[in-house]
């Protein structure tokens, strides 16, 4: 399938695919018209430039690394059959000099279809070419999100984060450390989570969605104040609440997994490597590491937690508590 011939040693190029895929849908995302917008047949929202995205990283991708088994989340079925935002999605590649042509799309578009453990296959691409496509639509928080499986663990990841820090992309290697690089060029930083304890006076920033519901905005104030410290909620959505921790503009962000059947892979994969190289706390209710393994979900974990200032052990019990009160988590399904 072609996954032996990548070069760990070229990622630098995938890491410039997400950088200009980041900047381009920054551009366009200025003159998005309503008919880019649709739902999906999950009743999910996506656009035009979603799917425009996947196909431009992933065509970059196979270019650059060859065929390469793929996770990713866009399909022929995302915008098919709404010709308006088909054609506002082969404008934008054009306009971005993509030179593909029908087949390309369509390879682009088949491609990320690889839903299956992972531990067998030498490498894989995980990519969302935009998470949290309703804040790209508001203006609130959304990133591109590419990561690379090695046998089901995560060795690679970079993220566009546009609402972070001033626009930045943020890429680890495993073992290497997580660094900053700003959209629109310059130098490179480390990024670097502080674990050293919050002061008695300090309050805990929990990240709460931009949309938070009440009973959203009571939970995460409820985890918040389980830390004995008073509680302010940050807004962020997708991987960029991840990244509002790495960054240090919050402390703890997390996604429970309810009675759902787990949390889509291309959600968290990257944010999982990038928060740990950077020193995140990263884990799931019980402390166990997060499975990128299984597929297109993460069937095995019943929350992705992140968090900073020595801040995890507390809230990993303090929702492994909550899965318990409410019937949700290993324990519940194990006994169904």
């Amino acid at each position: 399938m072609g996954s032996s011939k990548i070069d760990l040693d070229d990622l630098d190029l995938a890491c410039d695919a997400v950088q200009d895929a980041t900047n381009l849908a920054i551009a366009a995302r200025r003159e998005l018209p309503p008919e880019a917008i649709v739902r999906k047949a999950d009743g999910s929202v996506v656009t035009a430039v979603d799917v425009a995205l996947q196909v431009l990283i992933l065509s970059r991708l196979e270019m650059d690394f060859g065929p390469v088994p793929t996770i990713a989340e866009e399909d022929l079925a995302s915008i098919g059959g709404k010709p308006a935002a088909e054609a506002h999605c082969r404008r934008l590649l054009a306009s971005w000099g993509y030179e593909g042509g029908e087949a390309g799309i369509q390879r682009a578009l088949t491609s990320g279809g690889l839903d299956a453990s992972t531990r067998g296959v030498e490498f894989a691409w995980v990519l969302d070419p935009i998470d949290g496509t309703q804040g790209f639509i508001d203006g609130d928080h959304w990133c591109p999100c590419l990561a690379l499986l090695r046998r089901g663990e995560v060795i690679f990841a970079s993220n566009g984060y546009p609402t972070v820090l001033g626009g930045m992309l943020l890429s680890a290697a495993k073992g290497k450390g997580a660094w900053w690089h700003p959209l629109v060029g310059g130098e490179s930083t480390r990024a670097e989570v502080s674990q050293a304890a919050l002061a008695p006076h300090e309050p805990v920033r929990v990240v709460a969605p931009a949309r938070a519901t009440p009973s959203q905005v009571r939970a995460r104030t409820e985890v918040g104040l389980a830390t004995g410290h008073a509680c302010e909620l940050v807004d962020s959505d997708s991987q960029a609440k991840y990244g509002h921790v790495i960054a240090g503009l919050a402390d703890v962000a997390y996604s429970r997994r309810g009675g759902g059947p787990g949390k889509y892979i291309w959600d968290h994969a990257g944010a999982v490597l990038l928060a740990r190289e950077a020193g995140a706390w990263v884990g799931d209710t019980d402390g166990s590491d997060i499975d990128c393994s299984l597929g297109r979900r993460l069937g095995r974990n019943d929350a992705v937690i992140c968090a900073a200032r020595g801040l995890g052990p507390v809230i990993a019990a303090e929702l492994a508590a909550r899965d318990r009160a409410e019937g949700f988590g290993r324990h519940a399904r194990a006994d169904t």
